[in-house]
């Protein structure tokens, strides 16, 4: 026999039923790999406060720590298993892991032109495929790298600058240009710094325009080269499960905060780097501003082996492909 119910028993029926949950606010942790006391956390210290200011009841990060939390060497590791969800600091740690990421390396322009020339884009796709990370931003626009030292160099009667031989902190982004400089690379965490310099394991660092002087490195350091080379590669990346889990509102807020902050930490390094320039003036590091011959020397150290170091590990077709998006936000 069939049973029918009342009217009057649905609606009662439709009024116990449960309501719909509304979305819980989501929780993101985060690691860094950048000591907290250097200049370049100040964005990411940033951009954290205001998610978190703004995203009560959508969105927050919990910072879990950097180093002392996880080793260094494992952080994007623990990225891409899930064990944290986001990371910050240099994109150059990681390269061997994620060799998408080396392009960075080739921009000189602010993130913005970047991500409008596709460079997120291609990296995001080809980074999420090879370790389902995603990539987030690039917050390390707005400065550049150099040479610092702690005795004076050579320069050559033609105005080249000597370093063959010399053992000069820096990671294995730099591989091709120190050895086409004839340099001794010693591969020293940021926050070992200070110790390497103390100790002698090290008779310089290529390093930032920035953050020396948060790391107190000036105490050893007499000597700053110019021209600069490179750009910046801080990024922030995520574990790309947790942000497909994020729902529509989630992702949405999400990102309008890192489009926010990626060109907020431009316009802080570029304020840092003026200040930077007074503290090692006042700390009496000189600079060595190299002639015409010196500074293509340093310049084409960099670029004359950069994308041909970037074909061997990319492959040349990807490698052309990408080189094509950095010209093109180079040029915009």
């Amino acid at each position: 026999m069939t049973h029918r119910l009342s009217r009057a028993a649905l609606i009662a029926l439709a009024a116990m039923a449960p309501l719909p949950l509304a979305a819980q606010e989501a929780t993101l942790t985060a690691i860094h790999s950048i000591p907290p006391t250097n200049d370049l956390m100040q964005s990411f210290f940033a951009f954290v406060e205001d998610v978190n200011a703004n995203g009560e009841g959508v969105l927050q990060i919990e910072v879990r720590g950097g180093v002392e939390v996880i080793p260094r060497n494992e952080q994007m590791n623990a990225v891409s298993r899930g064990i944290v969800d986001m990371y910050f600091g240099p994109g150059g740690y990681y390269q061997r892991q994620l060799p998408e990421l080396i392009p960075l390396d080739a921009a000189s322009v602010p993130a913005d032109k970047m991500r409008a020339a596709g460079l997120h884009d291609a990296i995001d796709e080809a980074i999420r495929e090879r370790a389902g990370v995603a990539f987030l931003a690039a917050m390390g626009t707005g400065y550049a790298f150099q040479f610092y030292l702690t005795e004076e160099p050579t320069i050559n009667d033609d105005g080249t600058i000597d370093l063959s031989g010399m053992k000069i902190r820096g990671g294995t982004s730099y591989d091709a240009m120190y050895k086409a400089l004839d340099i001794d690379r010693v591969d020293v965490p940021a926050g070992d710094i200070y110790t390497a310099l103390e100790r002698g394991v090290v008779e310089g660092i290529g390093f930032t325009t920035i953050g020396v002087s948060s790391g107190g490195w000036q105490d050893f350091l007499n000597y700053r080269i110019f021209p600069t080379w490179r750009q910046g590669n801080t990024i922030l990346a995520a574990n790309a499960e947790a942000i497909d889990a994020l729902t529509e509102e989630q992702r949405s807020y999400l990102m309008e905060m890192v489009l926010k902050h990626e060109m907020l930490a431009y316009d802080l390094t570029q304020g840092l780097e003026e200040r930077e320039d007074e503290i090692l003036g006042e700390a009496g590091v000189e600079d060595i501003v190299l002639n015409e011959a010196g500074s293509a020397q340093i310049t084409a150290a960099f670029q004359d082996t950069f994308w041909v170091s970037a074909a061997e590990v990319l492959g040349e077709e990807v490698a052309a492909r990408f080189r094509a998006i950095v010209d093109a936000a180079n040029e915009s």
